[in-house]
């Protein structure tokens, strides 16, 4: 049959970028639970830090501001990963299996990742905010986990398509990956199509270029999510270290401290600060 080989050979070029795609994604995935957990790790020496301030005696009163505000961003990161955590237990429970989204064989029908709550979670606050501005951690359980994965698996591709509308439940994307994301079959839908073999082979390769294009996109954000991870890690290594030397002097009281300690303790307020920032960090609107 006419370009049979040619249609042939694009199918398979695709069947073999579906692989490529789908080890990217998941890796990504990966990625950013491992950086979830070094922000919860953060987020506990921030506590230490805050325990320790809260008992010394005589502490200047802006001790009290500056931990005020530093207590205002970890609390707000704890909560939305609660809520979303939450939202996404209650989701997992009460989908059926035809409404879930699927992690292997991306192209091949079987969608994107069936992504437990610590990974939704860990996506959504990875990312901050859905392709429409809305916070995903204001969205409902379903939707945030839907306007993360259009960050991570295609949103930049809705050129005509929406993405995900705050509060929606189900995502909407133009192009492969959209429908890859909403469990259609890409291979089948173009051999089930009424075209020619020269026509099937083309869509095939635009759909590929396409493919590859998405694959370098998260792999920038990967390398953004491995820099932010490290640093993060760094940071609350250093800030353990400092507040274990503070502790070693055995003063409750500020006053008795040392020119020495009391830089030593400022030096670990303003390290804390910094990290109380860092874990809030998010990719916002980056297509």
């Amino acid at each position: 049959m006419l370009n049979a080989d040619y249609k042939k050979q694009a199918i398979q070029d695709l069947r073999e970028i579906d692989k490529e795609y789908t080890e990217v994604f998941g890796n990504a995935i990966s990625d950013m639970e491992r950086l979830q957990n070094t922000r919860n790790i953060a987020v506990r020496a921030i506590q230490c830090v805050e325990r320790y301030v809260i008992t010394l005696a005589n502490r200047p009163r802006n001790f009290d501001t500056q931990m005020g505000e530093i207590k205002i961003r970890y609390v707000k990161f704890v909560d939305a990963c609660k809520e979303i955590q939450e939202l996404e237990m209650k989701r997992c429970k009460e989908q059926t299996t035809s409404r879930r989204m699927g992690a292997s064989g991306v192209l091949g029908g079987a969608g994107v990742a069936v992504l437990g709550p610590t990974a939704a979670m860990s996506v959504a606050m990875t990312f901050g905010t859905a392709s429409t501005g809305t916070a995903i951690a204001s969205l409902s359980g379903a939707a945030a986990t839907n306007a993360a994965l259009a960050w991570l698996g295609g949103g930049v591709l809705a050129a005509g398509g929406a993405g995900v509308a705050g509060g929606q439940a189900l995502i909407t994307l133009a192009g492969p990956i959209g429908w890859a994301i909403g469990g259609v079959s890409l291979i089948g839908s173009l051999i089930a199509t009424n075209l020619s073999n020269k026509d099937i082979a083309k869509k095939t390769e635009k759909s590929i270029a396409v493919i590859k294009k998405e694959m370098e996109r998260i792999k920038e954000i990967k390398v953004q999510v491995l820099s932010w991870n490290k640093e993060t890690k760094n940071l609350s290594y250093a800030i353990t270290n400092q507040l274990t030397r503070l502790r070693m002097n055995r003063k409750q009281d500020y006053q008795t401290f040392t020119e020495d300690e009391i830089n030593e303790l400022i030096s670990l307020f303003n390290s804390t600060e910094v990290l109380s920032k860092k874990i809030g960090e998010t990719i916002k609107g980056r297509d």
